[in-house]
């Protein structure tokens, strides 16, 4: 009985549909061709996958030594001379606004003089003189500090800075004289003398 068992089976296989029902046919199912019933197949994954490579940019590699090799730049820089230069005149510009503000302030002292030496009698300042001394003390100050700023701000964006001191002196000549002019013209006395008009004067016995 356990040599029946162990002995195989010797018996032909039957063969696909040999053993089915008379009359009988298979057919696959109506859906089986349709794209969206399909078994679509599972994605491979890899175990060890790929580092992606990434293109290179700009910033990886070191400028090229040879000036041939570098990109074209829209703006140069400034030479190393501006830098000296921009700081030396506004150094003088610092001195020239204190020598501004100075004279300016020195104005009825000045003319107080100018009338003492050509006998005009004493010098009595206009109510708006004042006033004219401090707007252009005002004034010098601030086109020096403007003119600072914007000279190292310059610097710091190496561009060429050193105009812009000599604009700043050019401004505060022009702007010291017209004050000065407006409260010399305050001064009526002063005014006929260098115009020809002398005061009338009583003769001594």
């Amino acid at each position: 009985m356990a040599d029946e068992e162990q002995r195989p089976d010797e018996r032909p296989r039957p063969q696909f549909g040999e053993l089915a029902p008379e009359g009988w046919v298979w057919r696959p199912p109506a859906d089986a061709d349709r794209l969206d019933t399909a078994r679509k197949p599972e994605p491979v994954v890899a175990e060890h996958p790929e580092p992606v490579q990434r293109l290179p940019r700009p910033g990886d590699y070191p400028p090229p030594t040879d000036p041939a090799l570098r990109p074209p730049q829209l703006r140069r820089d400034a030479p190393r001379w501006n830098l000296g230069w921009t700081l030396s005149l506004l150094i003088v510009g610092f001195l020239g606004m204190s020598y501004s503000i100075g004279v300016i302030n020195a104005f009825p002292s000045a003319i107080q003089l100018v009338h003492s030496t050509e006998n005009l009698g004493d010098y009595t300042p206009d109510p708006a003189v004042p006033g004219i001394l401090i707007t252009g003390s005002i004034v010098m100050v601030v086109l020096w500090a403007g003119s600072a700023a914007l000279s190292i701000w310059l610097l710091t964006q190496r561009r060429l800075a050193f105009y812009v001191p000599l604009i700043a002196g050019a401004l505060a000549l022009v702007a010291m004289i017209v004050f000065l002019s407006v409260a010399l013209a305050t001064d009526p006395a002063l005014l006929s003398f260098y115009s020809g008009v002398t005061p009338s004067s009583t003769p001594t016995p």
